[in-house]
């Protein structure tokens, strides 16, 4: 009898059933370039609940910011001045709330000589980064039982998320400082559904086990019949 008992244990060590395998499935939308300060809204589908159970949600957020920055010091003496062109991105929920931020961000350091009495943005006291561009990117992974209601529905759907640029830009180094910032931005994103699949199976591995297991429990039980 513990013979039999102790080939029950083996088996049953030996035959999990396979984990869940996590599934994904993802959207995408994208705003191209446009002046800030902007506001728009983005398309995605929703989770189809009858997929399978939901498990997370990843929000990608990337930026562009593109433009050109001028600055002339007016000051007396030499300074280095910093132009920094930025945009402020954030994409939020259909309430408002925000979900992810991103800021590209492109800096030049210029040093200017004191002011050589001319507002033209050149000369030894003022300078023009030209037209620059830079990126930015981040995310955000939501395991809220509320985000997974907002998302998901049977059958689908589609869900609208607001995305808005603000122009994010300064200049800094000298006490008397005229700055002038052109900036345009754009952005995408990327909503990936994790979850998993409905009707989870056991892999063929694992089957191939779980048929060892019961041979190797009934070979026991005749062994025992025998000895008996």
């Amino acid at each position: 009898m513990k013979k039999i008992f102790a080939a029950l244990a083996v088996a049953a060590a030996l035959s999990p059933f396979a984990s869940a395998q996590a599934a994904t499935i993802s959207f995408a939308d994208t705003k191209s370039i446009a002046t800030t300060n902007w506001t728009d809204f983005l398309s995605f589908g929703k989770f189809d609940s009858s997929l399978g159970t939901l498990t997370s949600i990843k929000f990608d957020l990337s930026g562009t910011v593109q433009g050109a920055g001028n600055a002339e010091s007016l000051d007396a003496a030499a300074s280095s001045v910093t132009l920094s062109l930025g945009a402020l991105l954030g994409l939020t929920r259909p309430d408002g709330s925000t979900l992810v931020v991103t800021n590209p961000l492109f800096s030049q350091v210029f040093e200017f000589g004191a002011f050589d009495g001319t507002i033209n943005f050149s000369g030894a006291s003022g300078g023009s980064t030209g037209t620059v561009s830079a990126n930015g990117s981040n995310s955000f992974t939501s395991f809220n039982a509320s985000d997974f209601s907002l998302f998901s529905a049977l059958g689908g759907g589609t869900i609208n998320l607001g995305l808005n640029a603000i122009g994010n830009s300064s200049g800094t180094g000298a006490g008397n400082l005229l700055t002038q910032f052109n900036t345009s931005a754009a952005g995408n994103v990327l909503v990936t559904y994790t979850y998993t699949p409905t009707g989870e199976v056991p892999e063929p591995a694992t089957l191939a086990t779980l048929i060892a297991g019961l041979g190797l429990m009934g070979a026991v039980r005749r062994r025992a019949k025998k000895q008996a």
